[in-house]
């Protein structure tokens, strides 16, 4: 007959073995030193990496505009008739390499922008902005498309957030040339500018090709494009809706989106209201 084991013995035993913890073998300080200085090699090498990428990127970057710019100029020559005239053919593939160079060049500008904001180089300022100011600047985007109408319903008061004027500008002037992009039919793009607690709100709707519930993750990722068969002819690099929504975070706020497919999105920007800002840092 097997003899039996008191449980308190057996308790006893394990918790006086020191080379024990919780079932399994103790580290020893020589154990936890090891792990230290693999850590440390393995952040050395993800800086090492993420720095060769940096500078891949702005070398390659740097490398890329100057062509761009001379090419673009040649064709801006050409279509405008000063290396002579061009046949109803040739001036279409002029046209069209034109609209390549440029979204090369939008690419360049953003890759650009993305590695500034990887690296925090990124100067932003810090100052009272009159929102309804910088939507209705962007708002006339709208009115210089043929098929879509523009409907602005911003605030009777000025609208002061806390962030950077020329940044704002890009970030809102994307959203509504995405507006315009994505709705080939035509149709009105309406922004509305609201009070929401203590932020300041801007939704900017268009009726256009919408997008399925299956691709919103990936909406405002890095390069992440998303292209159907509906949106498939029309340009874009991935980036700009990821830059927006980096450059509003780092102010303070955020982007967030809603969708219907075939029926059209909204895009809402949240920044926060100066006064509020100000308040809070007196308080402080």
């Amino acid at each position: 007959m097997r003899a039996a084991v008191e449980p308190g013995r057996a308790a006893v035993s394990v918790a006086e073995d020191d080379t024990l913890v919780g079932g399994f073998p103790a580290q020893t300080e020589a154990d936890e030193a090891e792990e230290v200085v693999s850590l440390r090699l393995r952040l050395d090498r993800m800086t090492a990496l993420d720095k060769l990428k940096s500078d891949f990127m702005n070398l390659t970057t740097h490398e890329l505009r100057s062509p761009l710019a001379i090419v673009y100029g040649y064709l801006s020559m050409m279509e405008s008739g000063m290396l002579g005239e061009l046949s109803p053919e040739l001036r279409e593939a002029v046209a069209s390499s034109i609209q390549s160079v440029e979204l090369m060049t939008q690419l360049v500008s953003e890759l650009v922008e993305m590695a500034r904001l990887d690296e925090t180089r990124l100067d932003l300022t810090r100052e009272p902005v009159d929102l309804a100011e910088v939507v209705a600047e962007a708002g006339v985007r709208v009115e210089s498309s043929d098929r879509h109408q523009l409907r602005l319903d911003l605030a009777a008061s000025p609208a002061p957030v806390l962030g950077d004027r020329g940044q704002l500008l890009r970030v809102f002037g994307n959203i509504v040339d995405n507006a315009v992009k994505y709705s080939p039919a035509g149709g009105e793009i309406g922004i509305r500018m609201r009070r929401s607690g203590r932020q300041v709100a801007v939704d900017i709707t268009d009726p256009g090709l919408g997008i399925a519930p299956s691709d919103m993750d990936r909406l405002f990722t890095r390069f992440g494009r998303i292209v159907t068969a509906a949106n498939e002819g029309i340009g874009g690099t991935g980036l700009g809706l990821y830059l927006c929504r980096e450059l509003v975070r780092r102010l303070g706020g955020d982007i967030t989106a809603t969708s219907v497919e075939g029926r059209g999105s909204t895009f809402t920007v949240r920044l926060p209201a100066a006064h509020r800002v100000a308040a809070a840092r007196t308080q402080g």
